[in-house]
């Protein structure tokens, strides 16, 4: 059965979703996929797919089906890695979920996919796809910085977070990714900057913490947490912050690759250390 026949609509999720891949189905026109609201859609979907899911309620695989359609079509019309990377995961994530059914259409992709290592028990599939769908959704937005997508962004990694075990190695990556998005959020939305430059403050504090995080996560961390801290001390003039910030761009003096990079996190400790100074007179 084609991917795009379904059974009706039953929310304005549902039928906007269907009408983007219905205007390519019976125009070849792909222009409502491109569209940032057309990310929104599809997480708003995967929302309600998943509410199904934790009740206990059969799934609408048609509905899954068009959001790996818009992901599809995003792939193919703008070259988009991330959303091949989506609508491939998905489909994964189909198979697993529907007794190894998929569209005729998806078969020797997810065929691939699986015999590349693709996981297909259901909760490690589910993963993978919610980690493609978020990739696709930020890759959009910091290319864009498009406002209809400034909550989705940041909703699409809290939602990962949240299928993600807390005793999972992948834990703190998912911190520091949420962590991520909610900072660059905080640099192109100023209504939402105060609360957001807290956020990814504690949550990248949050992954440095965590128990299983790594060398390369630590590092992360700091160089996120450095110019953050120093944002927020810019802003706020507490003497916490400086210290904070003292000891991430420490760290990173420490954990530099190489010379040229060290040099470089040692000139930012030092400007901090005279604008701290500067301020303090």
């Amino acid at each position: 059965m084609p991917i795009w026949r379904r059974r009706l609509a039953s929310s304005p999720v549902e039928a906007r979703l269907r009408r983007r891949v219905q205007d390519y189905v019976d125009r070849q026109d792909a222009a409502l996929a491109f569209e940032g609201e057309a990310l929104v859609d599809t997480s708003q979907a995967l929302d309600a797919l998943l509410l199904q899911r934790r009740q206990g309620a059969a799934l609408p695989i048609g509905v899954l089906a068009d959001v790996i359609a818009v992901h599809r079509l995003r792939a193919s019309g703008l070259a988009s890695p991330e959303d091949t990377h989506a609508y491939v995961a998905l489909a994964v994530w189909m198979y697993a979920i529907n007794g190894g059914n998929v569209a005729p259409q998806l078969r020797q992709e997810v065929d691939d996919a699986i015999a590349r290592g693709a996981e297909t028990d259901e909760p490690a599939a589910l993963l993978r796809a919610l980690q493609g769908h978020a990739s696709a959704v930020r890759a959009h937005w910091l290319k864009t910085q498009d406002p209809a997508l400034a909550d989705s962004v940041v909703a699409v990694f809290v939602r990962l977070l949240d299928y993600t075990p807390s005793d999972d190695p992948a834990y703190a990556t998912r911190l520091l990714d949420l962590a991520g998005v909610t900072a660059a959020r905080s640099r192109f939305m100023p209504s939402k900057a105060v609360s957001d430059l807290d956020d990814a403050i504690d949550l990248a504090e949050r992954a440095l913490h965590h128990p299983r995080v790594t060398g390369p996560g630590i590092r992360r961390a700091h160089k996120l947490l450095g110019p953050l801290l120093v944002t927020r001390l810019e802003r706020d003039k507490k003497r916490a912050d400086f210290d904070r910030a003292s000891k991430s761009f420490s760290a990173l003096v420490d954990l530099a690759p190489d010379e040229d990079e060290r040099a470089q996190c040692e000139r930012d400790l030092m400007i901090l250390r005279q604008q701290y100074a500067h301020w303090g007179r």
